[in-house]
């Protein structure tokens, strides 16, 4: 649906997804997982919910199933519930990424943008991850940074979560983007950061964070 899906190995036993040879994501078991954008997230998740009863995120985009397999790796009583759009991508994550052997998760496919409308878990979750990139220019799907749909989504949230957006950040102007992001989330949250992460796989990627919202969810 997204593109043409690739899985390839690397010298080193990393395996990496590609759609339209653009890199999706990475299996976790090279050290060097532990300087990528998918490690900083997935530490920001575990931080952020150690102290936490039964805590549940909630992940938009599936990608190689990276970050569930970090967070999976460190804390099984997190429940993921992920939200992915292509078939194909999930059978990938199944057959080549170890999906179906996470201990806490539900995966929907569906269409995040649609899916936010039907207001079934609202106040569930600790953590929101948007993570949903494409298979072509500009890559990050740049609707899932705009207000109308965040404003759509931040009703899933508890009062106390956190949201972490994660975008590329190659050019100037796209790290511009990511600082205007910042601006409009210290509109809703008590507290904002924004992290800038280069991989040695060269990418750059800002991780663009919310924590506890200003205005109570109805």
């Amino acid at each position: 649906m997204l593109g043409k899906i690739e899985i390839f190995q690397k010298y080193n036993g990393e395996k990496v997804l590609t759609i339209n040879s653009y890199p999706q994501g990475v299996s976790i078991h090279d050290e060097s997982i532990k300087k990528s954008y998918w490690y900083a997230i997935a530490q920001e998740v575990l931080r952020f919910t150690q102290k936490r009863k039964k805590p549940q995120i909630l992940m938009l985009g599936l990608g190689a199933c990276t970050i569930p397999n970090l967070i999976a790796k460190q804390d099984k009583n997190i429940h993921q519930t992920i939200i992915e759009i292509d078939k194909e991508i999930i059978k990938a994550c199944h057959d080549f990424f170890g999906l179906g052997q996470l201990p806490n998760y539900q995966i929907i496919q569906n269409n995040a943008y649609k899916w936010v409308s039907n207001n079934t878990f609202k106040n569930e979750f600790d953590v929101i991850i948007i993570d949903i990139f494409l298979g072509h220019p500009p890559y990050v799907d740049l609707k899932s940074n705009k207000p109308n749909f965040i404003e759509k989504l931040l009703p899933y949230l508890k009062q106390d979560g956190m949201i972490i957006f994660n975008r590329p950040a190659h050019t100037e102007e796209t790290r511009s983007d990511s600082r205007q992001l910042e601006q409009y989330l210290k509109t809703r949250f008590k507290k904002t950061k924004l992290l800038d992460i280069k991989d040695p796989r060269r990418f750059r990627n800002n991780l663009i964070i919310g924590l506890s919202l200003q205005i109570k969810n109805i």
